[in-house]
Parts: structure tokens; sequence; C-alpha cells
């Protein structure tokens, strides 16, 4: 939490026993989701290329 008060330059303060979610354990993804996220948001990836002027290369974004 220190790191988050700094980031937002605020004065620390210790937070009485919170309760912790997220702590990495997520499932891994199957290999085709982000074709398919790509594939899903081809139109919007599109609008966002002509509106930026850029032009992304999602197709190496797999793992």
């Amino acid at each position: 939490m220190k790191r988050v008060f700094d980031f937002l330059n605020l004065p620390n303060y210790q937070i009485p026993d919170y309760q912790k979610f997220n702590l990495c354990s997520y499932p891994l993804i199957r290999k085709l989701l982000p074709q398919k996220f790509r594939y899903f948001f081809q139109a919007e990836i599109h609008n966002y290329e002509s509106d930026l002027d850029m032009k992304f290369n999602w197709e190496t974004r797999d793992r």
C-alpha cells in the first residue's frame, strides 16, 4: 500500500488488516483466446489504428 500512496502523492497510512484479493493464481488462458479476441474486436482495432494513424502488430502478441 505504501507504493500506492507514494504514487498518488498521499501521506503514508497504515491500513489495519485488509483482505487480500487476486493473489496471482490465475489459470492459463487457452492458446486460441488472443486470436478470438482479435477477431471479435477487429472493427474496434481498425478504428483505433485509423484514428491514431498507426498500425499495430497484434499478431505477435500471442504467447
